[in-house]
């Protein structure tokens, strides 16, 4: 049986070699969900030494672990930068409530002043983050909690 034209193309199509596949793009690491943050050198030295000692503080492993991951500045971070000392107006989506915070040391917490201690669990989340930015964390009995900052205020 002779080939017709229709059959000789596929045979010639099938012999011919395939086009090489375009490359696979390259594996790249897991990008961090967490948003990046910031902390003054004098700020991180304070903290790295609370995050030294002991402590049955709730938000203590997760203080530790922020101060890893932060990028430590030279004197102040930038004025809307949540650091110790700073106002912070931010939404706990968890709960749906708007709150207003001062962000200090366990010395200084105090709940009739609105203060909260960095070693609580919202105050190692809200350390070093910025207006909308939100974060997220499991809290140590496994319930995973999220805020929104709205507003960072800090004395000059």
């Amino acid at each position: 049986m002779a080939a017709t034209p229709r059959h000789a193309a596929w045979q010639n199509a099938r012999s011919a070699p395939m086009p090489a596949s375009p490359p696979l793009p390259a594996r790249t690491a897991k990008r961090d969900p967490r948003p990046p943050i910031t902390v003054s050198a004098e700020d991180y030295d304070a903290l790295a030494a609370l995050v030294a000692h002991p402590s049955a503080a709730p938000g203590h492993a997760l203080l530790a672990v922020e101060l890893e991951r932060a990028a430590v500045v030279e004197g102040a971070p930038a004025a809307n930068r949540v650091r110790l000392g700073s106002e912070v107006d931010y939404h706990d989506l968890d709960r749906d409530r708007l709150r207003t915070i001062r962000l200090s040391l366990p010395r200084e917490a105090s709940i009739d002043e609105r203060r909260v201690s960095v070693t609580a669990p919202i105050g190692a989340a809200l350390l070093g983050l910025k207006p909308r930015q939100r974060f997220t964390w499991t809290e140590p009995g496994g319930r995973t909690r999220s805020i929104l900052v709205l507003a960072v205020r800090n004395d000059a």
